[in-house]
């Protein structure tokens, strides 16, 4: 163990640089091999560029939570198509806003005129079997020939369906309703087209009372005035004025659109509810008030071979999901934004920032002190009895080896939050996928298990990216920044004086030739482990050369389990942590 006798003022950059110097390696020698595995036709473009430029994951992160918050959220969708590859239109503001969801609705009809019905929840189906089950040999066997031929009619079928078409009119949807001025329905004139209704029995599916109601070819269209309104019908748009209302809608014929302007609202449904898109487009708005939304799995912001998208814009609110929800897309996208309040979500399994292959899931959230929270509901049978599967929280998976995983981010912009969670998330990502939580400030606490806060498992990038505040990490293994089997795991703090406890192969390990980083900016911080020889800057040697481990913290008045302030120490044949106090 060494002392450091003077360090001038380096950026970043070039701390690190000085870092790896030690260990004998640069910035150039952090890459990965990207022939290990058939490139399949749905991997994301950017993650093959990751694999020549790990650290560019940093980059890729912090630019789409910038992308995220644009004021236009048109803009915002976009740049989450163009991750695609595709050309993106710009959106139609040719004609009136039912015009446009015409228009959306007969480009939907034509994507979807031959489906293929081996798709049709075949999603469903695939989360079913998963986790994997254990059990006799022929129980096994069974499991794995249902398993491959569900991941064969994905392969097969997937790409018969136009997504750019589909994503486009999500642009058009997404630009009509932000364009929208529902102040036009508050007149006290019987619209065009509209009929006069003069009880609530005359519009089925809706109790409460009606400013506004006509039929078009893409389906009913309901407005509702500013008193307390139910509606259980299956709309194709629903315009609520204000109040507390309920809906409780069942999923109209390829597009849905709902807009409530203000109230304490409640929304519950079952599967495939709620801004799901399933095989079409759901956008919902609500505009102010705290609002409750109810729903099981396919749900609150969910996209699959479409687009589902949940905006609330302000209020103390509540998300409760089971599986694939709140920001879930999978040959599709789904996007939950919640731009303030103090809010509570909770799930079960694929969650709060997920993604399956070739889709892109986003949650964000704006203001306010936030919890998030999985369940522990699904078992993980494969390594544990006693601890369940997460996969949520910015975190993405594939069908290995035959399927890429897709895109999981979660952006919280400040607040005091909760991320509580067990095996796989917080900015983790399993089978060339990229999976990242970015905090931007808040004193946080991220309580988990195993393959957590910054993990990378099997050709992956998972990323935790914490700006501000004296936050709090607790794991168990494969954790605060671990990459493990030509991965990158990276955790990196900037601020505040944060404390980290794991148990194993953790705060900045690598394993199996990935590359595990932990890096802390500033503040006085404590790092404590149990197992000191493969924790705190660890590199094993595996498959004829290294991996890398790094912990790196750069000022403050710090505490270890393996060293102290201006001192380094090296663990394998790559590994270092350093205090550059």
């Amino acid at each position: 163990m060494l002392i450091l006798f003077a360090v001038l003022s380096l950026s970043f950059d070039a701390y690190l640089d000085s870092s790896l110097a030690f260990i004998g390696l640069n910035k150039k020698d952090l890459t990965f091999r990207n022939d290990y595995s058939l490139r399949d036709p749905y991997r994301f473009a950017i993650i093959d560029s990751l694999l020549e430029r790990p650290l560019g994951a940093i980059d890729f992160a912090l630019a789409m939570e910038i992308e995220f918050w644009d004021d236009q959220q048109e803009h915002m969708l976009g740049s989450v198509v163009s991750l695609y590859g595709f050309q993106t239109t710009s959106a139609s503001r040719e004609g009136s806003f039912f015009d446009r969801l015409s228009t959306c609705h007969h480009i939907l009809s034509d994507v979807y005129a031959d489906m293929p019905a081996q798709l049709d929840r075949v999603f469903e189906e695939l989360i079913v079997f998963s986790p994997e089950p254990t059990g006799s040999i022929e129980e096994e066997k069974a499991y794995e020939k249902r398993y491959d031929s569900l991941v064969s009619c994905l392969g097969a079928h997937a790409d018969k369906i136009d997504h750019e078409k589909i994503f486009n009119a999500a642009l058009t949807l997404l630009s009509a309703v932000n364009g929208l001025k529902t102040d036009i329905f508050r007149l006290p004139t019987v619209h065009p087209g509209a009929r006069k209704v003069c009880s609530p029995s005359k519009v089925r599916g809706m109790d409460g009372d009606v400013v506004y109601y006509r039929e078009f070819d893409f389906g009913r269209v309901v407005v509702g005035d500013s008193g307390a309104n139910t509606y259980s019908g299956d709309f194709a748009v629903i315009i609520d004025l204000g109040g507390d209302d309920q809906y409780s809608c069942a999923k109209s014929d390829y597009l849905q659109v709902i807009i409530d302007e203000a109230g304490n609202d409640l929304y519950q449904g079952e599967d495939y509810s709620i801004a799901c898109g399933d095989f079409g487009i759901s956008l919902l708005v609500d505009r102010n008030g705290d609002d409750t939304y109810e729903a099981q799995s396919f749900s609150l912001g969910a996209g699959i071979f479409g687009v589902g998208i949940l905006i609330d814009c302000g209020g103390n609110d509540r998300y409760h999901g089971d599986t694939f929800t709140q920001g879930a897309g999978g040959f599709g996208i789904g996007i939950l934004v919640d731009a303030a309040g103090n809010d509570t979500y909770t799930g079960a399994l694929y969650a709060q920032g997920f993604a399956s292959t070739y889709g892109i899931g986003l949650l964000g959230d704006g203001q306010g002190n936030d919890a998030y929270l999985i369940e522990a509901k699904y078992l993980d049978e494969i390594r544990y009895l006693d601890h369940y599967l997460a996969m949520s929280q910015g975190f993405s998976i594939g069908f290995r080896p035959d399927l890429s995983a897709g895109i999981g981010m979660l952006f919280d912009r400040c607040g005091n939050d909760q991320y509580i969670g067990d095996i796989f998330g917080q900015g983790a990502s399993y089978w060339y996928g990229l999976g990242a939580l970015v905090d931007g400030g808040g004193n946080d606490n991220y309580v988990a298990f195993q393959y957590v806060q910054g993990s990378g498992v099997h050709i992956a990038f998972g990323l935790l990216f914490d700006r501000a505040g004296d936050d709090n990490y607790v794991a168990k293994g494969v954790s605060q920044g671990c990459g493990h089997d030509l991965a990158l795991g990276l955790l990196f703090d900037e601020q505040g004086s944060d404390t980290y406890a794991a148990f194993d192969l953790s705060q900045g390990a690598g394993s199996a030739n990935g590359i595990g980083m932990l890096i802390d900016e500033s503040g006085d911080d404590a790092y404590a482990v149990k197992r000191i020889h493969n924790t705190q800057g660890y590199g094993d040697h595996r498959r004829e050369y290294g991996s890398v481990g790094v912990l790196m913290d750069l000022t403050g008045d710090d505490t270890y389990t393996s060293g102290g302030n201006a001192e380094f120490w090296e663990k394998g044949e790559h590994g270092i942590g350093i205090d550059w106090r």
